[in-house]
């Protein structure tokens, strides 16, 4: 009897031990995870992705990671941050914890700032759209969470072109997304096939999922929808000429205003195309944007305007809406390439900043 209730003992002690180490303390931020050392085991600690039952963790892969053992702990840190809001399997010893990061109460979820054309009566051969987000995007499957609608509440079918590559800034908020050019092209197979994208006269919905997802892995809060309605399709190169300029005043760091005759431009390539210089050709330094449905750009130098002469440098590629640029409309047939690439040039506009009487 003596010898059962010892082996009682014995088997109810392990028994604290293992359960005592079932929940440990843990100390866990998104960048590494600390654990008191075990006093029955020196197996390394391992950490996987997800809740992994005893059963699975065979046949699971870990995640990377440095181990770093101190006097009373042992420091685990990813390569790559734990997620938010993503579970975890801690596996020490005889040890199989479950871990969570809980998402900050003021977490800045991710959210759509502006689109671009941000006039609401487009043009039926529109062929680019820009999005600014609030932060950096998850650029996995980024087309997956756009679409389109019409007036019946369907998806149009190809619209965007899928590229291998999205065009996304350096700072990842300003992502680029071309309507399929086939289509909005004139002659082409899609386009004889299947029509423009857009149809002149009805109305559509831009539709952005809260499913895409920030660099963290958090999703939007809700869906971002932008209405328009399509108008007839633009066949008219940009004119220059009609543009009109708002001289600022010397000394002072106001505003250079052009004004494109009412007209729309494509938001990157009017940034991308127009440099203000000096008389000596120098660029000015300054901040270009554009307003009023980008009919309107803005520059503001980054030094007080001095007594002089000025030139608005436009690169000959600067387009509106429907791609039309400054040598040619988007659709028009391109017989001779050695002639075209000729055509590519500079335009230049001029004014002059005169003292204040």
């Amino acid at each position: 009897m003596k010898n059962h209730n010892s082996i009682l003992l014995i088997l109810l002690f392990f028994t604290l031990e293992v359960f005592t180490q079932t929940s440990p303390k843990l100390i866990v931020t998104r960048d590494h995870l600390i654990i008191k050392k075990s006093r029955i085991t020196t197996d390394k600690l391992i950490v996987y992705r997800g809740e992994i039952s005893n059963t699975a963790i065979p046949s699971s892969t870990h995640i990377l990671g440095k181990v770093v053992e101190e006097k009373e702990t042992i420091r685990f840190s990813p390569v790559i941050p734990f997620g938010w809001n993503q579970k975890y399997t801690l596996v020490y010893g005889a040890i199989i914890e479950y871990f969570e990061i809980t998402l900050p109460e003021k977490y800045e979820y991710l959210s759509v700032k502006a689109v671009y054309p941000s006039i609401k009566n487009l043009p039926s051969n529109l062929l680019k759209w820009y999005f600014r987000f609030s932060k950096p995007i998850n650029e996995s499957n980024v087309y997956d969470h756009i679409r389109f609608t019409d007036e019946t509440g369907d998806t149009l079918t190809r619209v965007i072109l899928p590229l291998n590559n999205i065009l996304i800034s350096d700072n990842g908020l300003l992502l680029t997304v071309w309507i399929e050019p086939g289509r909005q092209k004139r002659g082409l197979i899609p386009n004889q096939q299947l029509g423009t994208v857009f149809e002149e006269g009805k109305e559509y919905s831009l539709i952005i999922s809260k499913s895409l997802k920030d660099q963290e892995g958090i999703p939007m809060l809700e869906d971002y929808i932008h209405q328009f309605k399509v108008v007839k399709a633009d066949r008219k190169q940009p004119n220059i000429d009609s543009w009109k300029i708002h001289i600022p005043t010397v000394g002072t760091t106001s505003n250079l205003m052009i004004h494109f005759n009412e007209e729309s431009m494509d938001y990157g390539s009017t940034l991308n195309s127009i440099m203000i210089k000096d008389s000596e050709k120098n660029e000015i330094t300054g901040n270009l944007k554009l307003i009023n449905n980008e009919t309107t750009l803005v520059f503001t130098p980054s030094h007080p305007w001095k007594k002089g002469n000025y030139h608005i440098s436009i690169d000959a590629g600067l387009e509106d809406l429907a791609g039309n640029n400054l040598n040619r409309l988007f659709d028009s047939e391109i017989k001779n390439t050695e002639t075209t690439n000729l055509n590519f040039t500079m335009r230049t506009l001029s004014f002059s900043i005169k003292e204040t009487p």
